[in-house]
């Protein structure tokens, strides 16, 4: 498999492409963009935290022996 590193390269000069150069983002796609990254997190927390509660909760809790 090639180095993907290299292709990238290789594509960035095939197309003159600069990395560095933001001009054609523009702040509705970033913020749009970000919009959907925090939206995304949020899901995963929210996954995260039903599965965390499901396991607390089938955890049994031990009964006291009556005299």
């Amino acid at each position: 498999m090639p180095d993907l590193t290299l292709l990238y390269d290789y594509f960035c000069a095939r197309f003159d492409f600069d990395p560095s150069r933001d001009d054609g983002m523009t702040t509705t796609e970033v913020a749009v963009i970000t919009f959907l990254l925090v939206g995304a997190a949020i899901v995963v927390l929210g996954i995260i935290y039903t599965a965390a509660k499901n396991n607390a909760d089938s955890i049994p809790t031990p009964s006291t022996v009556g005299p």
